[in-house]
């Protein structure tokens, strides 16, 4: 019994590290695609240049919550394993955030923290919600999310990156780092919720 209890929890170890280096990797592919359209993005506004850029790395995001999804559901772990996918994004938040601050060591970088990290880990929490297969506390499986579902979060998560990285490059204001760090915070905080409600996280702990 206890043999089996620190298999399992090494197992755990090992995936969250994986999805820490599928951050990076993320963090990495992010970088190259971005880089490859500096090009095209050099002809068009600006506001339309940081819009593609959020939509490039949404994109992946998606994409590698597709593949934990995939993963998830072949190994038949518990179908909340695809939070996953929430430590990657804060893994490739916190090396975007690493980048910027190398670049530009400034308080202002300190600041993004407070309200790029959680966009990062807000978008990989909705496309957790959108990509996963949930089970009931009596273990039946309830029905994956229709691809209308998946779009619709990632149309949310990219306007909402979008929206963000539009105004803190084009319209700041003092009171950015503030209003982006409690709003971003409060809409986590709700992505977290629905979450552990979509993956019956409370009723299944009752249940026990």
């Amino acid at each position: 019994m206890r043999r089996a209890s620190i298999l399992a929890a090494s197992a755990t170890t090992l995936r969250t590290l994986a999805a820490i280096a599928a951050g990076a990797a993320l963090w990495y592919a992010m970088r190259l695609c971005q880089g490859a359209l500096r090009p095209v993005l050099g002809r068009v506004p600006e506001w339309a240049a940081l819009a593609a850029n959020a939509g490039v790395e949404e994109a992946l995001r998606l994409g590698l919550a597709l593949l934990i999804a995939r993963y998830v559901r072949r190994a038949g772990l518990e179908p909340g394993t695809v939070g996953l996918g929430v430590v990657a994004a804060c893994s490739l938040g916190a090396l975007e955030n690493a980048s910027y601050l190398a670049a530009f060591p400034t308080l202002d970088a300190y600041w993004r923290l407070g309200y790029a990290v959680p966009i990062h880990a807000g978008a990989a929490a909705l496309y957790a919600i959108g990509t996963g297969e949930s089970k009931s506390p009596d273990g039946a499986s309830r029905p994956t999310s229709w691809p209308a579902g998946i779009a619709a979060a990632f149309t949310l998560a990219w306007a909402w990156h979008s929206g963000f990285n539009i105004v803190a490059a084009l319209f700041p204001f003092p009171a950015l780092p503030i209003v982006g760090t409690v709003v971003n915070l409060i809409a986590l905080s709700a992505l977290v919720v629905a979450l552990a409600i979509r993956y019956g996280y409370w009723s299944v702990y009752a249940a026990r």
